[in-house]
């Protein structure tokens, strides 16, 4: 096999891996694969969000009395702000180790670029962890706690446990307004929930195959998002609920990746040490949209279930 030189390489990147990079990293990132992505055309963009609804009033027949006349009402939009960050990664490699590998290292190589990016921004949607500062909503479990929708495993069976914790998180996400769809959690989770039902004898943990074997996995009837890439912290929580419409993930630019030969990446010179990188950035911005209910009330679109201590 001939020697993959440097020219060899940056062509690959280009016109092979560059359209799978978004991909990889939906499949590094929970987050971006479980809730409503936003396509944003500037770093700042500024999302009407309702905040008072209309009020009708039962009317009579009267054409003197106040009770006859039709009310007004109105409708009061609010801002929600887009602040779009980036993330990024470089990735150097000696020279001798690409012309030793198979085209394989490349993607390898992509798909661990793609992972990390997805570990930041899974952190920071999730946990709050390294959540740049003009990103003001709350973290999905801030979120959660400031709304008073947390609950703790119990340690014996019964309306407390696991899977009882789960069902109350989702009930609460429902009693507010809000519309539970989804479950974060570690991957570990569906294997804790294997022998447990529901009331109606129901497992709690399913998976089906769909068409083209795609695989999905439903925990407690909500749509399943495993996270898989180290990002999930089991001392904080065990399971996160949501309703994935109001976790809004904008996305600016997706996964691109930049073959560097002669820059200097961290005090190392590339061109003196016969290396080069692999640039990876990405650039997102989150809200969490607690938009006003029928109810009249901000909905509460996250709750969270914590570890037995």
């Amino acid at each position: 096999m001939a020697d993959i030189t440097r020219d060899d390489v940056a062509t690959l990147i280009q016109e092979e891996y560059s359209d799978r990079l978004l991909q990889t990293a939906e499949a590094g990132s929970a987050a971006l694969s479980a809730f409503e992505t936003v396509p944003l055309g500037t770093k700042i963009t500024n999302a009407p969000v309702l905040t008072t609804l209309p009020e009708a009033k039962w009317v009579s027949e009267s054409a003197t009395l106040e009770a006859g006349r039709k009310p007004t009402s109105k409708a009061i939009w609010g801002n929600k702000r887009f602040v779009v960050e980036e993330v990024a990664v470089i990735v150097p490699i000696h020279e001798d180790t690409l012309e030793d590998a198979d085209d394989g290292m490349i993607e390898r190589i992509t798909g661990l670029g793609g992972t990390a990016l997805g570990k930041k921004l899974d952190e920071a949607i999730f946990f709050g962890v390294d959540k740049p500062a003009t990103w003001t909503s709350l973290d999905l479990l801030a979120a959660a706690t400031a709304a008073g929708n947390v609950f703790q495993v119990s340690a014996t069976p019964g309306p407390n446990d696991l899977a009882g914790s789960i069902f109350q998180a989702a009930g609460a996400v429902a009693d507010s307004g809000a519309d539970p769809t989804t479950i974060a959690s570690a991957s570990g989770l569906r294997f804790r929930l294997a022998n447990l039902r529901s009331a109606d004898g129901q497992s709690i943990y399913q998976r089906t195959l769909g068409e083209g074997g795609t695989v999905t996995d439903t925990i407690a009837g909500l749509d399943a998002a495993l996270v898989r890439n180290g990002a999930w912290d089991n001392t904080e929580a065990t399971a996160i609920v949501a309703d994935r419409s109001r976790v809004l993930v904008g996305v600016r630019q997706d996964v691109t990746v930049k073959f560097l030969d002669q820059a200097t990446v961290d005090g190392i010179n590339l061109a003196e040490r016969d290396m080069v990188a692999f640039r990876f950035k990405a650039r997102y911005a989150y809200v969490l949209g607690n938009t006003i209910t029928a109810q009249g009330s901000a909905s509460e679109p996250a709750a969270a279930v914590i570890p037995t201590v």
